[in-house]
């Protein structure tokens, strides 16, 4: 009996770690930003948190993007899976207006800090819509692979 080849979809181990560690910094920075967030009655006495977790929020959030971007973690699939090509494209083209946002974000925290401002409240809200579109962007990606993994790469024999 003839065997068909299997198609192959290999990830950088190297690649895996660091991006397995920049996922938990970026997790962490978006998780205490909400608890600050969340907390509308005291967020005007922490201004400095959030101007200092916006900031790392945007640093991060490069670094991410950079990650992703230079690793070409879409770049067998696609090989594999032509179909998720323009779907990847318009993905990897929302990175320059989330990092956008999260620029203007970190901005506005600073903003708010330098004039001794204590009602950031429009810092927040901006947080929740950029928090909103980032988790829409990331489960995207994830669906995205997922779906070219085991609809083309064979994975779901």
């Amino acid at each position: 009996m003839a065997q068909t080849p299997q198609k192959r979809f290999t990830v950088n181990a190297a690649f895996f770690q660091e991006i397995k560690e920049d996922h938990q910094q970026l997790h962490d920075i978006m998780d205490q930003l909400r608890r600050l967030v969340d907390n509308k009655p005291a967020l005007g006495n922490h201004v400095a948190d959030l101007a200092n977790l916006t900031e790392a929020l945007r640093d991060q959030l490069a670094f991410h993007f950079a990650l992703e971007e230079a690793y070409g973690y879409f770049e067998d699939a696609i090989g594999m899976a032509p179909w998720i090509h323009e779907k990847a494209g318009a993905l990897r083209d929302q990175h320059g207006e989330l990092f956008t946002q999260a620029q203007d974000l970190a901005e506005l925290a600073a903003d708010y800090l330098q004039r001794g401002d204590d009602d950031p409240a429009e810092v927040g809200e901006r947080f929740v819509e950029f928090d909103r579109a980032f988790s829409e962007h990331e489960s995207a990606e994830v669906a995205l692979i997922l779906n070219a993994m085991t609809q083309d790469v064979g994975a779901a024999d």
